[in-house]
């Protein structure tokens, strides 16, 4: 008879379902029992067999041996006929009844297996003859004989507890009968005895898949596989589920592994963020006394660590994309899993769960595909209009040593910046264009030795490739702010969505190396415009900004009140009183105070002020502008049409947000 598998479900409550299955595996390729297999039968217990015939019958051992061969050869109507032969001339025969019952059991005739292993036992009450009547009553299977069975393969195990077969019986009635520490127990004994039969194998990954070890269960059917049992047995039992199981079990602990080992990789770079940040505020406290434009050893040092570590925690985050959707997607299936366990779905909780996480999946896929589209900073200077600006501009190229601008845009607000435009090769070749941005609302009350110094420390940031790079930093600071819009334009910016989790701690490690790299850029930068034209004038131009910066947001906010209350157009917004006056307002005096007396802090993407004015008073540079307080206006052929022009755009600016309000 074909053994057939049971079929093994997902968790404890299978033991259950298979228990009455598991009567069919009593066949002699499992259990290894006296009709199985003739290369594993005992001849010591033949020929006490023999014996105990000859001294009954004698005529019937020629018999007897040509019915084992039969059995031996699975011809078992041969082997039926030969054995009762036997029994005509040796009646109640037990060892020749035992047979019969194997025999009966094979041909499917499971009453008269029972009835001829009970016969048996009843002549001869040995634990062999006990075994023989357990495995017919269990493979008959009856819940009486389920019951019957198991109480006679424990006695004939506990009579031979070094018999495999013994074992093998137990095995199985403890498994008919739920009764998992004996079935464990009996499959130990099995390996202990024979370690290399493929039943103690087989029987160990059922055990095995039982108490859902279900890798285990399936490294011990594969060698159950290896050492002789019939490969469709072993691909019928593994596909009962336990090789699914062992497969789920090895794809969540590689994921566990790979989440465990990514969020490694986070603290990692936190840590690598953090003594990078305290290295650079370290190297500003240190005397800087050179008087070249040259880069110190430590500075070169950080600076290429820090392209290295920029570029790797960059090229991180488009890692950590698939862990984030794995994560949020094992959540959601779990949240569900927990439901059908529980064994109800609350609709509305479950609908939540499913809307939170396909937005939260949305928002992290858009944010891959997010590209800022870059257009004009802001209006064009032709040379035209300043050509002493764009005179000085190039003098101060040459005196720094590198390269001038190409382009100069104007815009409304305060600001003083240069940027590279062009192509990530371009950038990297350093052949990118050179743009200047110039916000109007820097400049009431500037000199022109004030403006050198400051575009002196922005063409140090060209000197230092500080423009070039930025080729992953860029592409990942916009994706992860749209990925930040996104959950928060959906109402998915919660504690307990791990895509919030992750945008919030990821951005924090971000800005840590990326503005301590920044940091030590604006160091170097400012060694750059103090050694061509001077400490004082840098010093003094950085602390016009930083009024500049309180004056002019105050004084506009306060002139586009009066002109929407007074139904007026805009004043000339870079001649306004505040900004001409000598000193500011006593509420705008103490801000400023605070803003140069704090320390720098480790999301600061330039060293505080405090720290910054500092570090180029120790540096001891000479000056190398010109003696004269002329004013940056004087550059510009019409600074007054300019002004006009960019107080024209704030008030359409205005106008427009006034309509939106409306």
């Amino acid at each position: 008879m074909k053994m057939r598998c049971p079929r093994l479900t997902v968790s404890a409550i299978a033991f259950v379902s298979v228990a009455i299955l598991a009567a069919t595996l009593l066949t002699g390729q499992v259990l290894g029992q006296e009709g199985a297999d003739a290369p594993g039968r005992d001849p010591q217990e033949e020929q006490e067999i023999l014996d105990r015939l000859a001294e009954i019958a004698p005529d019937a051992i020629p018999i007897f041996q040509k019915a084992t061969e039969a059995m031996d050869a699975e011809d078992w109507l041969s082997a039926q006929v030969a054995y009762q032969q036997v029994l005509a001339l040796a009646p109640d025969f037990p060892d020749a009844l035992r047979r019969l019952s194997y025999i009966k059991q094979e041909m499917g005739e499971l009453d008269a297996g029972v009835e001829y292993a009970e016969k048996s036992y009843s002549v001869d009450p040995s634990p062999v003859n006990q075994r023989a009547l357990a495995s017919a009553l269990l493979q008959r299977a009856t819940p009486a004989d389920i019951v019957a069975g198991y109480r006679h393969a424990q006695a004939s195990a506990a009579a031979q507890p070094d018999s495999p077969a013994a074992q093998a019986t137990l095995f199985l009635g403890a498994w008919a009968n739920q009764e998992e520490d004996v079935l464990r127990q009996a499959s130990t004994a099995l390996l202990r005895l024979e370690p290399g039969s493929p039943t103690s194998h087989y029987f160990a990954g059922i055990s095995a898949a039982i108490d859902g070890k279900w890798e285990r269960a399936e490294r011990e059917l594969l060698l159950a596989q290896e050492l002789g049992m019939h490969p469709d047995l072993i691909e019928e039992t593994l596909n009962s589920g336990i090789h699914a199981q062992a497969r789920l079990r090895r794809l969540l602990k590689g994921g566990a592994s790979a989440v465990v080992g990514w969020l490694v990789g986070l603290g990692l770079l936190t840590v690598t963020g953090v003594l990078l940040s305290r290295l650079t505020l370290a190297t500003m406290q240190r005397t800087q006394t050179s008087g070249e434009f040259r880069i110190g050893r430590s500075e070169r040092f950080l600076r290429n660590i820090y392209r290295v570590i920029i570029a790797v925690v960059s090229l991180y985050y488009y890692v950590s994309i698939p862990f984030l959707i794995l994560i949020v997607v094992a959540l959601v299936v779990g949240i569900g899993y927990v439901f059908l366990v529980i064994g109800h779905i609350p609709l509305r909780l479950a609908l939540f769960v499913l809307a939170a996480g396909l937005f939260t999946l949305y928002s992290i896929v858009r944010s891959l595909f997010f590209r800022r589209h870059e257009g004009e900073p802001g209006r064009p200077l032709s040379r035209q209009e300043a050509p002493a600006l764009w005179s000085l501009a190039e003098g101060v190229a040459d005196r720094v040593g590198t390269r001038p601008i190409e382009a100069i845009y104007l815009t409304p607000t305060v600001e003083l910046g240069v940027m590279e435009q062009g192509g990530i090769w371009q950038k990297l070749r350093g052949v990118g264009q050179r743009v200047l941005i110039l916000g109007l609302g820097a400049l009431s009350g500037m000199t022109q030795p004030q403006f050198q110094a400051i575009l002196a420390h922005e063409y140090g940031h060209f000197s230092n490739r500080d423009t070039a790079g930025g080729n992953l930093a860029g592409p990942v600071r916009a994706s992860l702010y749209q990925m930040a819009y996104s959950l928060a334009a959906s109402g998915q910016a919660r504690w307990y969505n791990p895509a919030w989790l992750f945008v919030n701690g990821f951005h924090r490690i971000y800005l840590r190396i990326t503005l301590g790299a920044s940091r030590l850029q604006e160091i170097l930068a400012d060694r750059y415009a103090a050694m061509a034209y001077g400490t004082a004038n840098l010093i003094s131009g950085l602390r016009h900004m930083i009024r500049q910066e309180l004056a002019f947001g105050t004084e506009v906010d306060t002139e586009i009140k009066d002109s929407i209350e007074q139904d007026r157009k805009l004043r000339n917004l870079y001649s306004l009183s505040l900004m001409e006056a000598a000193e500011l307002p006593d509420e705008l005096a103490d801000i400023e105070a605070k803003i140069l007396s704090r320390p720098t802090s480790p999301y600061d993407s330039h060293p505080a002020p405090r720290d910054r004015i500092e570090l180029l008073r120790r540096l001891g540079a000479r000056s190398g502008a010109d003696d004269t307080s002329e004013p940056v206006w004087n550059l510009f052929a019409d600074p007054e049409a300019l002004q006009a022009e960019m107080t024209g755009q704030v008030e359409v600016a205005v106008q427009a947000m006034a309509e939106q309000g409306e």
